[in-house]
């Protein structure tokens, strides 16, 4: 059985119960993946690495070859930039 067979088979489950019928598969991907992109990047500030700046809109190839995001550096303890 596939996820869309599962999914097809919790869901009538659900309306037969009464309950909330559960997330399609796939539904949140994009969104889980940016929460793991800001949690490392999270991670390299406290660690006092340099950030690279992510976009997420899509851009086009050639604005996307050209466009190098600029290095971020953590301020050192005590100074405000």
């Amino acid at each position: 059985m596939n996820a869309t067979q599962q999914h097809m088979l919790d869901s009538y489950r659900a309306l037969q119960q009464g309950v909330p019928v559960p997330p399609a598969p796939g539904t949140d991907e994009i969104r889980t993946v940016r929460e793991i992109f800001a949690w490392r990047e999270f991670r390299r500030v406290l660690a006092g690495r340099v950030v690279r700046r992510r976009s997420f809109a899509a851009r086009p190839a050639s604005a996307a070859a050209s466009a190098v995001p600029a290095p971020v550096r953590v301020p050192e303890e005590g100074r405000c930039r």
